[in-house]
């Protein structure tokens, strides 16, 4: 293979880990400057039917960017712009290398805010995110990133670029190719320029309250009244005891440790009373924070997910499932039924006020450990649920997703989808191996199945 024509593109031979621990090997490294470099690297690679994989941060946690010496890693931090910021229209656009904390600073100078915020925020790209349609912990009243994109710019596999969608707030001409390619996790294309809807930053003042619960099954009950009540929450975010004891170990968070973790509620000044008539009975302690203090309280729950993994010895399966939140009492009591089977106990990040649980597995018997996330995870599908709200696919849980989709949309849903991989992608060099065209290899194990569709 010669290299020669792309030598003067930045480029290395380094390996690479993702924050799950997922080992990349590519061939070569590149950091393309502007997306003429992307187009040559992508030309390269379809020529020589060399896989091609975007990085952004690494902050996968599904093996999304694996790679085993046989690929072309794209890593865009040399693309790290914000190229637009409009102010009347109301959006931003960016390259996809720009890390999602330094949008974030920019927009608040302006008075905007982009609310979609995973726990990664001051870690990941923009371009992952959008990638992987990455929810966060507004995501309760804001949504994730899919409902914040506006348009796109795509080097397909052929090295052809397209501009999908417009940036407008209402748009109904064509098919809604943007969202197509949000949430493809790399497979139909790599992003390199993306418009997203801004909105200013809300004038009423926010506070939080940090409940301090009397057991777990407390926390789906506070969700389930905040619901009854009409009241919807900015941020509404549940941690284990054990990730709290985590935190306050590995972080010298200094919070309260009480068995029954702690509940974050982000709400209107004026609706604070509304809220606390809701944990009435529930709570051993209440706090009220505001300003700085609130804003640790986000910081540490940002952060829980690395207080675990420092308490996991790199023994780490991150759940991602969603239930339906009148089902969320019935998915905590069998989350303690099969920690109990597995002789464990699961570290419980959640953006509970979605129904988004993640369920930390931490089993050193690999074998027990797969079997007790693919327990959770049907579980998930079983309640109507899904297997990803926002971590996504990658390898890890393609079989799954096979699964899910089969049993609550048809097989001829799969079928669809991986018939758009193969008429995107003919010679399949975008991120192959993973997500859709993984999880359409596992059809074969259900077609003599009879599966109920719900």
């Amino acid at each position: 293979m010669d290299l020669k024509e792309l030598e003067d593109i930045e480029h290395s031979q380094e390996e690479r880990e993702d924050f799950s621990g997922e080992k990349v090997k590519p061939i070569i490294v590149f950091y393309p400057k502007n997306e003429e470099d992307v187009v040559r690297i992508v030309k390269f690679a379809k020529q020589n039917k060399i896989p091609v994989i975007a990085w952004g941060s690494g902050t996968s946690l599904t093996g999304a960017v694996s790679c085993n010496g046989n690929c072309i890693l794209i890593d865009f931090s040399k693309m790290n712009k914000i190229l637009e910021i409009n102010e009347i229209d109301w959006y931003v656009r960016v390259q996809p290398g720009i890390k999602l904390i330094d949008l974030f600073e920019e927009l608040e100078r302006k008075g905007f805010m982009l609310p979609p915020d995973p726990a990664s925020f001051f870690l990941c790209s923009v371009g992952g995110a959008v990638a992987e349609s990455s929810g966060g912990m507004k995501g309760v009243r804001y949504g994730s990133f899919r409902e914040w994109v506006l348009a796109l710019r795509v080097v397909l596999p052929s090295g052809e670029v397209v501009k999908v969608g417009e940036p407008l707030r209402k748009n109904r001409a064509g098919y809604d190719l943007v969202h197509l390619f949000v949430g493809s996790e790399g497979t139909l294309g790599i992003i390199t320029e993306i418009w997203l809807r801004i909105i200013p930053i809300p004038k009423r003042k926010m506070v939080t309250i940090a409940a301090l619960l009397k057991d777990f099954e407390s926390a789906a009950d506070v969700i389930i009244g905040l619901r009854k009540n009409r009241i919807l929450p900015e941020l509404s975010e549940y941690v284990d005891a054990d990730v709290v004891r985590a935190l306050n170990k590995h972080l010298n968070a200094g919070l309260k440790e009480t068995e029954g973790g702690m509940l974050l509620i982000s709400i209107e000044e004026d609706m604070v009373n509304d809220v606390l008539k809701v944990l009435e009975g529930k709570t051993v302690d209440v706090m009220i924070a505001e300003g700085e203090e609130a804003n640790k309280l986000y910081s540490l729950r940002a952060q829980a997910a690395i207080a675990v993994k420092a308490e996991s010895k790199n023994v780490f399966y991150a759940e991602d499932i969603v239930v339906p939140i009148s089902k969320l009492p019935e998915a905590i009591r069998k989350l303690k039924e099969i920690a109990a089977k597995y002789n464990t106990k699961f570290y419980v990040i959640s953006h509970i006020g979605d129904g988004n649980l993640h369920p930390n597995i931490i089993i050193e018997d690999k074998e027990a450990r797969e079997r007790a996330f693919e327990e959770i995870a049907r579980m998930a599908i079983e309640m109507g649920g899904s297997v990803s709200g926002e971590h996504g696919i990658g390898t890890q849980k393609a079989k799954l997703m096979a699964e899910q989709i089969i049993k609550h949309n048809g097989r001829t849903v799969l079928d669809l989808m991986y018939e758009i991989k193969k008429l995107i992608d003919p010679d399949n060099i975008m991120n192959p191996g993973k997500y859709v065209e993984l999880a359409y290899k596992y059809y074969k194990e259900f077609s003599s199945q009879t599966i109920e569709i719900k």
